[in-house]
């Protein structure tokens, strides 16, 4: 037991490993039960049922089921030779001792001895309990009281096998095994007892060894008994003959008083019991039945495994509706001889069931060419069984067992039985009224039903039929018939089944075995044992050809089956009778073969014969009868030995008399009876005596010796019987005696072979002289036909032996010699039934052979007597003329072996053929049509199983050979597709009957004894044969056509109709994936290999549904052709996938590729790409891929881009054979980048994404141009590739283009260098059709694009710039001087000008009807014009000569814009509802640019501008000062049109109409209106979004143009307000505006001017102040001026520009220098310093304290909130440096860090006066313009608005700094703020009265809201964050005068009200549609 611990006590010696202490305690456990069953025992017979249920409970224990409690014996079965007895209980198990049960009691401590005495004792209680039993009731039964005794001695022997040393064990189990009358055991426990005394035999009476004495003495006694004298003479019982012990002595050493002494184990009366009946009960009431039971009740009695008492008798259980015929004569007269007198007291009849069947490995049926297989454990069995294989008969059909309930009509009865229940009024009523309702409307209805399910089958079927027929036809093969036709056949079960000339009758099989025979055929169908062709083949050919396989003229036999004709006689003799088993089984076989016995059938009037003549026994009743012939040979034989000296008795004693002796017909039948058992042990041993039996010598010799006596004993009775009776001479019984004689002397090996042959010679003679007379016994499988033909036959068989021999050895090494001796014997044979066949049609037969006039199918062959003997050749062929099936099929198979083994493949398929044909040909033969139904099952499932094996191995030899059918001649193929066409009819049938399972018109049938999947198991087996069947067909239907290639003029077509009808009748049942897909991959193979079928439409659609079936690869055009045939997808491999690139490269052409990403092609592809894997790296691909890279980067030569026109352009690559790169070859790189490529471009995009897809379309391009760069497609799309990076890269922000980036100099080059090569590709190799000039023209567009935009802002040329690396090192002409220069000329911008309306005018060619090429050409035709012009102007200001005008004009440009507005789109042709306005806004703009440069006037300006439709409602210009009025409301009518607000040129060029001509003030108020139309909001946000067709990133460039000249315009019209909103958004979106850094330079400029001027700040005035400043003036007066600037009633103009210059020096940031911010800042500090700083008055510091208090008193009366200019607010990254908690502090902490103050040495000399320094300016202007923190700021009552902060500033930390904070909203409007007492009054620099400029012009009215001044919140281009918009609003709505903004959130609140919630909610709208069309 395990011990207890503390769990908190940790112990030292803790032992690591616990001892598993489960054992001991159920041993412990076992014990108790143990010690309760012994007291309960100890009890006596009052606790008997105590005991029981103790000792249940103890050999319940746990330990009772170790394995070491098992027995010896039982150990040894378990664990076999890996068990190791002398250890097994020693160590292991010994638990040690364990507590007493009491005191004085001593208890088992050990397992076996725990385990010894249970069984022990509990083996002596069941002995005590029957003791008792006997005591109270009586003698009991023998089967009672032996049972009893059994399991007595039964835990005797377990007790011994545990502890053998306990000799009173030894001796009780001696008295028990007495008791059951085993000698055997008894003496073997006494020996026991002696064992291990060898040297103390003296003392073996004394005392000491009383039950030794007593066991030797005991054994001396049953050794005598048993006359075992050789023992009696060995020690020690030789020394016991005078030593004896005392009766009284005896019994008291016996162990049990009420059984015998051990030496009188025979005495067993007192569990005897008298003889009984024994009642059989046989399992179908037949004489097989019969002879079944009584031949298993025979071998129960002599295996011991029944005990039948002495005397008793066997009795059968007759049914009650047995046929009682010949009531008064029962069968007295077959059991007269061997009847018994019964005792007078016959207890009452016990029924015992059947003994079960004897073990099935006793013997194996052998079928037809299968081997047979024999045990040699029992030699009496296994020849039964082999003798009746051979000679037994088929039985006929069993008849169906009937329903129990039956209907009136089905049984033709009356309407009413006695008794029986009428139908209802209603349904005789209605009969009576229309009788047709209940037949033949619901029967129409349900056959309508029916077929309407089974449509889709039946249509497949028929269209299959129709397409293979008409292609059988032509070739002259026999086609599939009808397959409705065969439906209905094999529906119909009542249907004609005589028509033995077609194989209609193998497929009514078939569906019939499937249907009701599963457990029959299942074991045979799916056996997982493959067939062998070769050794299996070879013994059944050779048992064939000797005769020892089933004679097909036995089973061709038409006689009537044996059922159970008198059998009911015969029973009740039986029972009347007292017979024991031999009796019985004697009387079953004198039945049998006794003539008379039976009625003669059908009345004939031949006579009375035995069932063995005028009978054919079934299978089972001639196996039956054999083995109990065999087994009861010995009883038989003394019988009819015992009766034919009875007759010859009688015979001499006539004689004797001088009296002639007529023999009787009970003498005749005894003689009869006797030939006939000698004829059936000639059978047997004819089977089993050949060496490939299996069965062992001894058997073979037992037989023989029954034979050699049969012999004799019928030669006896023979000659006694034509002693008697001389007259009888030949007849028939002697004719079959002679034969059996014969034949007998043939199996005999000391008959010489000659003498054979003579024997033979003469009984041919001996037949011919009878005239043909021919004898059936069918019975009888050696001598079946006793005629002059079996005679030849036999002759032939035995002259051909050692040929057959030869050709059938194992060890034969000579192929050559095999093949020169079967082949000229084979085709010969085979040409001619095939010929028969075909000419026979379906009357013919394969073969002829000679029959019996009773056999049905057969003709008779006259045979005449020849004098010479043929040649061997002949007797060959005409020996194989009748030869079996299993011969033929076996000499094919050692002809295959042979050119095997010469490895000639083409030869070996050409067997394999002519195999299947021969296994076809047997379905139509009367040998397999007169089968039973059964074994034709099994046959027919065997054959197709063969027939499979072979079809694999006929597939694989076509798979592997080049030319397989080279030995094929075309009347071969044409016999072997007939074979094949009439195999794939008879599987049909299987088709049929799934079909109806899958309607659920029928049940998957159930087979007994097997899983419930078994049966779709056996038709998915089938399913399997039937595909690679039509595989082989059609390989066959290839070669066929080859051969016959005059009627298949376009064979493709027909191969295709084949498979795709195949594939589709297969498809719907669900079975096309069989077979390993093999079906399919052929298929799929073959229509890839099609390239000329008709219809390439169902040849796309078949082959995209076959890879769908193999691979579930959706390749379909249309998704509605998929179907789905639950076919399971296999995995696509490399190969297959290379295959299917051209098929999926067709498929995806005949796609828009816009589709193909969302079609279901798009998952195919990617699937197969995956499945190509990655390519294999190649050197010169590696070359080829660094060639194209450096070409990409490569500077733009114009050489290149001129030559590229006519077509010249390569590059210097590697040429890569196909086979490197297949994928490639076929052009798969090309479309999955085209697929990627689109894939990209048509996303709606709302946002900057992802390019993966660009660099996987840049990747699979790049991939493509490796392998050919010839390819001008991919040139072009990969220049699109690059076009779109490009556009991806510019279309979202600026950053790129303001930072220069390289990345866009990269992207144009590469797409200008592959346009470059793209269209030298394609002048030179495109094809001429329309569709592909389409694309080259849009080529032309998308490179004139590219060259035109490359030209413009954002890019300007910088991609045909020539870097200083790029330049090349030269050598001077001269000097030889090494320098570098650019290799060429860079392109100039006009000539890529020139270039670009070059192309577009090629794209106009190609395309004439796409307006964008004539835009694009009129603005490179522009462009050059006013490059022309502006030179021409230079040239005359400079005074020089004009250059020549070669350039086009503006009436060219016209025409172009023109043409481009008469070929727009129509509305309902655009794919959007807006309006294209491009070319109109040109027109206009053109118009207005020509007319200011005076090239036209008015007039003519007014006719340009008719062409576009907008100037339709504008009246004419007068003159040319209403030109600008016209411009206008031309720009107005686009304005109007485009409603969403895209175009904002329109906008920009409306207002620069009206700036341009004047420079007024008003002029600009005008413009700037125009511009805050749309374009700027209230908040300066800018609007400007790139419309469907501007260039990506050109909208940054407006942007930035449209900035700058606002800002000139807010300058000239001095709106700082404005120009201040905007200063803060240009700063915080720089990614925005193109050249930001610019565009900042010139703003800020622009508003320190304004400052300057609305300050009048002058310029230089820092200098001229502080320049000769004394330090401590300025510092005192400086002082001063802090404080008053901090005081917060103060307001002066001066102080607010200088408040501003800190805020513009803050937002600025370093981003521009601020040189010129600090000259401003100085300059107003100095202005500030010297017009206020001499008015102040000193500080509290510098006066007494008393004027210190007033003056403090007077600031606190007067104190205003302060003032916190708003952009501090937005940028406050100027803050004193002491100031750690601004906002600027906190996210710059380390640019706002104090610059410690140089500490200078002391002077040695008196320094001079200190000067003021700049940047002690710059701190005390900085200290001015804050002001303290925590100061309140008061607001007039008036003034509703409240103070919001941009950016509320963190809460001060420290009061006392001077720190200028702004209020939260919440106390902005609790406390209301002071104001200026007069808010109109100008700005004045006095001090009396301080107001802000900003305060002045709070009263003036704002500018009207526009329709987008919230527009900003919506853009992306400029985009804001929401919180940023409120903050901006909330400062603007400051309207208290303290910052820049006055008003503007009031009038931004009042446009709201008036415009609405839904003019807000529809620009909300309008801006979400601009982000789509971005």
């Amino acid at each position: 037991m395990s011990a207890w611990h503390a769990l908190n006590v940790e112990s030292d010696n803790e032992v690591e490993d616990e001892v598993d202490n489960t054992k001991e305690i159920q041993i412990e456990e076992a014990l108790k039960l143990y010690q309760a069953a012994l007291k309960y025992h100890s009890e006596g017979p009052e606790s008997f049922e105590k005991t029981a249920e103790a000792y249940k409970a103890l050999f319940e224990s746990e330990i009772f089921k170790y394995s070491e409690s098992l027995s010896e014996y039982k150990r040894h079965e378990l664990f076999g030779d890996t068990l190791e007895f002398d250890s097994i209980l020693q160590d292991e198990f010994e638990a040690g001792p364990v507590q007493a049960a009491g005191g004085n009691e001593s208890a088992p401590n050990t397992l076996p001895q725990i385990l010894h005495l249970s069984y022990k004792n509990h083996g002596q209680f069941m002995l005590e309990t029957m003791q008792h039993w006997i005591r109270q009731h009586g003698v009991v039964t023998q089967e009672q009281g032996s049972g009893h005794i059994t399991g007595a001695l039964t835990y005797f022997a377990e007790a011994l096998d545990k502890e053998d040393t306990d000799l009173d064990l030894w001796l009780r189990t001696a008295s028990v095994a007495a008791m059951l009358g085993s000698r055997r055991i008894t003496r073997f426990c006494l020996e026991a007892v002696l064992d291990g005394n060898d040297e103390l035999y003296e003392t073996l009476l004394r005392l000491p060894g009383l039950e030794e004495g007593f066991a030797a003495q005991q054994l001396h006694e049953l050794v005598v008994k048993l006359e075992d004298n050789l023992s009696l003479m060995q020690v020690p019982l030789s020394n016991m003959k005078r030593k004896k012990l005392s009766e009284t002595l005896k019994k008291r050493l016996n162990p049990y008083v009420f059984a015998p002494l051990p030496a009188e184990s025979d005495v067993v009366q007192t569990l005897s019991k008298p003889p009984e009946r024994i009642i059989l009960n046989p399992a179908t009431w037949d004489w097989v039945g019969v002879g079944e039971s009584v031949l298993r009740h025979y071998m129960a009695e002599q295996s011991g495994l029944t005990n039948v008492t002495s005397g008793s008798c066997i009795n059968f259980s007759i049914p009650p509706d047995a046929n009682m015929v010949d009531m008064e004569e029962r069968a007295s007269e077959v059991v007269e001889e061997s009847t018994v007198e019964a005792p007078k007291e016959m207890p009452q009849p016990e029924t015992i069931e059947p003994i079960a069947a004897a073990p099935e490995d006793e013997a194996t049926i052998a079928k037809d060419g299968d081997d047979i297989v024999m045990e040699d454990q029992d030699k009496i069995a296994p020849l039964s069984t082999k003798a009746e294989e051979a000679g037994s008969a088929t039985p006929s059909e069993p008849t169906q067992p009937q329903s129990r309930k039956r209907s009136t009509d089905s049984a033709g009865l009356p309407e009413t039985a006695e008794g029986g229940r009428i139908r209802s009024k209603r349904l005789r009523a209605r009969e009576a009224t229309d009788p047709s309702i209940g037949v033949d409307s619901v029967g129409q209805d349900a056959a309508k039903q029916l077929e309407d399910q089974l449509w889709q089958y039946s249509h497949a079927d028929q269209c299959l039929s129709e397409v293979v027929n008409d292609i059988f036809v032509r070739l002259g093969v026999e086609t599939l018939g009808s397959p409705n036709k065969l439906r209905e056949t094999v529906s119909n079960s009542s249907s004609d089944t005589s028509t033995a000339d077609t194989v209609d009758n193998a497929a009514r099989d078939l569906y019939a075995a499937l249907q009701n025979s599963g457990t029959n055929i299942a074991p045979v169908l799916l056996s997982a044992e493959p067939v062998d062709l070769g050794g299996a083949s070879r013994e059944a050919g050779l048992n064939a050809f000797l005769g020892y396989s089933k004679s097909s003229i036995a089973q061709a036999c038409v006689k009537p089956v044996l059922q159970s004709e008198k059998l009911a006689a015969f029973a009740h003799g039986v029972n009347d009778a007292w017979l024991s088993t031999k009796e019985v089984a004697f009387a079953w076989v004198e039945a049998l073969l006794s003539p008379g016995s039976l009625p003669v059938p059908n009345r004939s009037s031949g006579g009375s014969k035995s069932s063995y003549i005028q009978y054919r026994w079934a299978e089972d009743l001639k196996r039956h009868l054999i083995q109990v012939v065999v087994n009861v040979d010995d009883y038989i034989y003394t019988t009819m030995v015992n009766r034919i000296d009875s007759l010859n008795t009688k015979i001499l004693r006539a004689r004797e008399n001088c009296e002639e002796y007529q023999l009787s017909e009970l003498d005749l039948a005894q003689v009869e009876m006797v030939e006939t058992l000698f004829e059936l042990h000639l059978d047997v041993y004819s089977l089993i005596r050949h060496p490939h039996s299996g069965v062992d010598t001894s058997t073979q010799t037992d037989q023989n010796d029954r034979l050699e006596r049969w012999v004799y004993l019928s030669r006896e009775a023979m000659q006694l019987r034509s002693d008697c009776d001389p007259s009888i001479g030949m007849d028939e019984l002697a004719l079959r005696h002679i034969w059996a004689s014969v034949f007998q002397m043939s199996v005999n090996d000391d008959v010489l072979p000659e003498h054979v042959i003579y024997a033979m010679e003469e009984l041919k003679g001996i037949f011919q002289t009878l005239e043909g007379q021919i004898i059936e016994v069918q019975n009888n499988a050696v001598m079946p036909e006793m005629s002059v033909a079996s005679v030849d036959r036999e002759l032939v068989r035995i002259s051909m032996k050692d040929f057959f021999l030869k050709v059938f050895d194992t060890d034969e090494k000579d192929p050559v010699a095999v093949i020169e001796s079967l082949e000229p014997i084979l085709e010969p044979v085979q040409d001619t039934e095939t010929t028969e066949t075909r000419d026979s049609g379906a009357n013919g037969q394969l073969h002829q052979e000679p029959s019996s006039p009773s056999t049905m199918g057969h003709m008779e062959v006259a045979t005449d007597v020849q004098v010479l003997r043929p040649s061997p050749s002949q007797e060959m062929r005409k020996f194989l003329d009748s030869a079996s099936v299993n011969l033929r099929l076996s000499l094919w198979q050692r002809l295959r072996e042979a050119y095997e083994a010469i490895e000639y493949p083409p030869k070996v398929l050409s067997c394999y053929l002519r195999s299947i044909e021969t296994l076809v040909g047997e379905f139509r033969t009367s040998t397999y049509q007169e089968c039973s139904i059964p074994e034709r099952h099994v046959k027919l499932i065997s054959r197709l199983r063969i027939v499979d094996e072979v079809v694999s191995k006929v597939l694989q030899i076509i798979r592997n050979e080049k030319d397989p059918f080279e030995c094929l001649s075309y009347e071969h193929m044409q016999s072997s597709m007939s074979a094949i066409s009439q195999l794939l009819r008879i599987m049909s049938t299987s088709n049929f009957l799934q079909d109806l399972i899958r309607i659920g018109q029928l049940s998957v049938p159930r087979i007994e004894g097997l899983p419930a999947g078994t049966s779709m198991n056996m038709m998915n087996r089938l399913n399997d044969m039937q595909l690679r069947l039509w595989m082989l067909q059609y390989y066959l239907l290839k070669e066929g056509t080859s051969q016959d290639a005059k009627e298949f003029p376009n064979p493709s077509d027909d191969y295709f109709e084949f498979l795709r009808h195949v594939h589709h009748a297969a498809g719907v049942r669900g079975f096309c994936h069989l077979a390993g897909r093999l079906f399919l991959r052929l298929a799929k193979d073959e229509l890839l290999r099609f390239d000329d079928v008709s219809e390439v439409n169902n040849h796309d659609t078949e082959l995209s549904q076959l890879l769908y079936d193999l691979y579930g690869l959706k390749t379909f055009i249309d998704p509605l052709d998929c179907q789905e045939f639950g076919s399971v997808p296999d995995i696509l491999d490399k190969k297959t996938a290379t295959n299917l690139l051209t098929f999926i490269l067709s498929q995806a052409d005949k796609i828009s590729i816009k589709d193909l990403p969302k079609h279901d092609l798009k998952a195919t592809i990617d699937k197969v790409h995956g499945a190509l894997g990655r390519p294999k790296t190649n050197e010169d691909i590696s070359l080829n891929r660094k060639i194209l890279t450096t070409y990409f980067k490569s500077p733009i030569s114009p050489v290149s881009l001129f030559n590229c026109l006519k077509g010249v352009g390569a590059l210097a690559t590697k040429h890569i054979p196909t086979d490197f790169a297949i994928p490639a070859s076929k052009g798969w790189y090309y479309l999955m980048g085209n697929i990627a490529l689109n894939k990209f471009r048509g996303q709606k995009r709302t946002a900057q994404g992802p390019t993966e897809d660009l660099n996987f379309a840049q990747a699979f391009f790049l991939q493509d141009l490796e392998y050919s760069i010839e390819r001008w497609e991919t040139w072009y799309r990969l220049a699109q590739a690059n076009d779109t990076q490009l556009e991806e890269s510019v279309s979202w922000t600026a950053e790129k283009m303001n930072n220069n980036s390289m990345e866009l100099i990269t992207f144009q080059r590469a797409a200008i260098h592959c346009y470059t090569m793209a269209v030298a590709c394609a002048t030179r190799d495109a094809e001429p059709t329309a569709q592909t000039r389409n694309k080259v023209a849009r080529m032309y567009t998308d490179f004139g694009n590219r060259i035109y935009a490359s030209t413009r802002e954002p890019f300007s040329m910088g991609a045909f710039a020539i870097k200083e690396s790029e330049h090349k090192y030269y050598s001077g002409a001269h000097n030889q001087i090494v320098y570098q220069n650019v290799p060429f000329g860079p392109l100039s911008t006009y000539t890529a000008w020139k270039f670009a309306s070059v192309l577009f005018k090629r794209a106009i060619k190609g395309d004439p009807n796409k307006w964008w090429n004539y835009y694009m050409l009129g603005k490179c035709l522009w462009k050059m014009y006013c490059a022309n012009a502006d030179a021409a102007i230079v040239a005359v200001q400079q005074g020089t000569v004009p250059p020549a005008n070669s350039g086009p004009t503006w009436e060219e440009v016209v025409d172009a814009i023109v043409n481009a507005i008469e070929t727009l789109p129509e509305k309902k042709e655009r794919s959007s509802q807006q309006p294209v306005l491009e070319p109109h806004y040109k027109l206009v703009s053109i118009a207005h640019k020509l007319f200011h440069r005076r090239a036209i006037d008015h007039e003519t300006g007014e006719k340009i501008m008719q062409y576009t439709s907008y100037s339709e409602d504008v009246s004419s210009p007068d003159s040319p000062d209403d030109w600008e009025r016209y411009v206008l409301g031309v720009l107005k009518a686009l304005r109007a049109t485009d409603k969403s607000g895209w175009h904002h040129r329109i906008i920009a060029r409306a207002a620069h109409v009206i700036y341009d001509d004047s420079n007024d003030v008003m002029v600009a108020h005008g413009a700037k209106h125009e511009l805050t139309q749309q374009i700027f909001t209230k908040t300066m946000a800018v609007q400007v979004w790139k419309p469907e067709n501007e260039r990506p990133g050109r909208h940054f460039v407006y942007t930035t143009r449209y900035t700058k000249f606002f800002v000139h315009l807010l300058d000239q019209t001095g709106d700082k307000t404005s120009l201040e909103a905007l200063a803060k958004r240009v700063r915080r979106k720089q990614t925005d505006f193109f050249e930001h850094s610019k565009l900042w330079h010139e703003l800020c400029l622009r508003f320190i001017k304004l400052l300057r001027r609305t300050g009048k700040i002058p310029d230089g005035h820092e200098d001229y102040v502080f320049r000769a400043l004394n330090w401590d003036e300025y510092n005192t007066q400086a002082a001063r001026l802090e404080a008053w600037s901090q005081n917060p009633a103060t307001q002066h103009p001066i102080l607010d520009v200088l408040r501003d210059v800190i805020d513009l020096k803050r937002l600025n940031n370093g981003l521009m220098k601020a040189v010129l911010i600090d000259d401003l800042l100085g300059d107003t500090f100095a202005l500030l310093y010297s017009t206020v700083g001499p008015n102040l008055p000193p500080l509290p510091s510098e006066q007494p304290p008393q004027l210190h208090a007033a003056t403090n008193a007077m600031a606190q009366q007067t104190a205003v909130p302060p003032y916190v200019p708003s952009l501090m607010q937005v940028q406050v990254d100027g803050a004193n440096a002491e100031n750690h908690n601004s906002p600027f502090n906190l996210y710059h902490p380390s640019q706002l860090q104090p610059q410690p103050q140089p500490q200078l040495a002391d002077p040695v000399a008196k320094p001079r006066a200190k000067t003021v320094g700049r940047r002690e300016i710059q701190r005390r202007a900085e200290a001015c313009a804050q002001k303290p923190a925590g100061a309140v700021s008061t607001t007039p009552a008036t003034t509703t608005t409240t103070t919001m902060p941009i950016r509320s500033p963190p809460p001060a930390t420290n009061a006392s700094l001077p720190f200028s904070t702004r209020l939260s909203p919440e106390k902005s409007a609790s406390e209301p703020s002071a104001a200026p007492a007069n808010a109109n009054e100008p700005p004045l620099p006095t001090n009396s009265a301080p107001v802000t400029a900003s305060a002045s012009s709070a009263d003036q009215p704002s500018a009207p809201a526009s329709m987008h001044d919230d527009a900003d919140d919506e853009s992306e281009l400029s985009e804001l964050d929401e919180d940023e918009v409120r903050e901006i609003g909330a400062e603007v709505a400051a309207a208290n005068g303290s910052g820049f903004f006055p008003h503007l959130m009031r009038a931004k609140q009042e446009v709201k009200v008036e415009r609405g919630p839904s003019e807000d909610k529809a620009k909300s709208g309008q801006v979400a549609a601009g982000k789509d069309n971005k």
